[in-house]
């Protein structure tokens, strides 16, 4: 088990920097973009994207995860090369019948960067399944490379489209569509992509049994789209877009848990699927589990104590209010993380389906909330919503898996990290003196006493690796 354990903080180490570095820098980019964006832009661009997430999973057919599944088991040059060609032969067919459709629309529904969307969405997608196919083929090191040229990139592009040619919502769409672009082309050459491409390769049995694997992952992604996306549409049209830009910062704040989530989920994917057979995996995933939680409740705390000073400093005055939503927002991050450690179980397991039947009941719960709630409560309802949706997919995965693997939740500390939790949220929204100040403070001392263990094992290996150094 320890040179599992090692294996997936190795690669969780690997995927941290690369995906610190992108995500972080454009999660950056776009409070920077609140002293050039109205909240009226901030609110169009946040829907813009919005459909963006919306449409990918339905254009890309989740071939994506299917091409790591495939290529994970048999890394032959041939499957290499059936399974590539053959997705890559499916995905340009649905980016085409995707465009007819968009034009047919367009000429009866006019609205606002259609061509634009059409650009991003194909660039985009043939990105994500060439960069799974990176990931498949064990070139962690230029996926996350990749990864690091498209933000970076994309981040140049905006800056210079926003502050010297005044581009604003224009200038980030363009970025990103160059950046996709060239980021695509990156990949091609480094992993000589063309040279497993060829239509002798095409396999018709290929085809199904990717499809019939990733299809039900569809529905799924459409299900999470509905969960944490869809109620944008509702609070433009209870609230309007200005409502619809405060609430996107809102939510960017709490997205922090998910993008370090995200890092340790391309990891733990890989490891989740490699160990599922394995006699040990009660055991294995128990252990990874009761780490998991602790980390994502020290970085929620702290992200909920230092919510206020950042939004005070770092982001236009305009968007200050984001912050009453912010603990409800990583509340509901937090189970959605803990329904996703949850669904690599399915993956292991090949139950697409069950994914599936969970994100669409979890998703109609968010839907049919939001639409009673936003019109009462405002962008409060519209969280309080998306909370209950990850709660309830939390809760049905968690006694759903129990058929393929038992994993021991450690209640005692859950309800003692949930407990303080609460208690800072409530000091929170009391607002009292000095209280963006010390807030983070305790937040931080909190986290040292959580982590007292984990930093004392550090300390030991890191003084052991010096002393051994200097006698050498």
């Amino acid at each position: 088990m320890e040179t599992k354990s090692n294996s997936l903080l190795k690669n969780t180490l690997l995927y941290s920097i690369g995906n610190l570095a992108s995500k972080g820098l454009s999660f950056i980019l776009v409070f920077f973009t609140t002293f050039y964006l109205s909240r009226e832009d901030v609110g169009v661009f946040d829907l813009f994207l919005t459909t963006i997430s919306l449409l990918t999973p339905i254009v890309t057919l989740q071939l994506t995860d299917a091409v790591l599944r495939w290529l994970i088991e048999n890394n032959q040059f041939e499957n290499k090369a059936r399974v590539l060609t053959t997705s890559s032969l499916i995905l340009l067919i649905s980016i085409f019948i995707a465009t007819l459709i968009v034009l047919i629309f367009q000429n009866f529904y006019p609205f606002l960067f259609y061509k634009e969307l059409l650009l991003l969405l194909g660039f985009q997608s043939f990105f994500l399944l060439f960069q799974q196919f990176q990931r498949a083929i064990a070139d962690n090191k230029g996926y996350v490379l990749s990864s690091v040229f498209y933000t970076f990139l994309y981040v140049f592009l905006a800056i210079l489209f926003l502050v010297f040619y005044d581009k604003k919502i224009e200038g980030l769409l363009y970025s990103n569509i160059i950046a996709a672009f060239f980021s695509t082309v990156f990949i091609v050459f480094r992993n000589k992509v063309l040279g497993y491409i060829h239509s002798k390769y095409y396999s018709f049995q290929v085809a199904k049994e990717l499809l019939f694997y990733s299809i039900p992952l569809v529905p799924n992604s459409l299900s999470w789209w509905a969960i944490s996306s869809a109620n944008r549409y509702l609070i433009v049209l209870f609230l309007g877009v200005a409502s619809n830009g405060i609430f996107a910062i809102a939510f960017k704040f709490p997205t922090i848990v998910l993008l370090l989530v995200n890092v340790f989920y391309l990891a733990w994917q890989e490891k989740a699927i490699e160990n599922y057979n394995r006699d040990d995996k009660d055991d294995y995933y128990s252990s990874i589990f009761k780490k998991y939680i602790k980390y994502l409740f020290v970085i929620s705390i702290n992200l909920l104590c230092i919510n206020q000073l950042f939004l005070t400093y770092f982001v236009d005055i305009t968007f200050y209010d984001s912050w009453r939503y912010t603990s409800v927002l990583l509340l509901a991050i937090l189970f959605n993380a803990l329904s996703g450690f949850y669904g690599t179980i399915y993956l292991g397991a090949k139950k697409t389906k069950s994914i599936f039947l969970s994100s669409l009941i979890s998703g109609i719960i968010v839907l049919l909330l939001s639409y009673f709630l936003i019109p009462v409560l405002e962008l409060l309802g519209a969280s309080i919503a998306i909370f209950f949706g990850y709660f309830f997919l939390f809760l049905y995965r968690f006694f759903e898996t129990k058929k393929y693997i038992k994993i021991t939740f450690p209640f005692f500390l859950f309800f003692v990290l949930f407990s303080i939790f609460m208690i800072l949220s409530v000091l929170m929204y009391l607002e009292l003196p000095y209280g963006i100040f010390w807030l983070p403070l305790v937040s931080l001392v909190i986290s040292c006493f959580i982590m007292k263990t984990d930093l004392k094992i550090f300390c030991n290996k890191y003084w052991r690796n010096k002393n051994k150094t200097s006698i050498g």
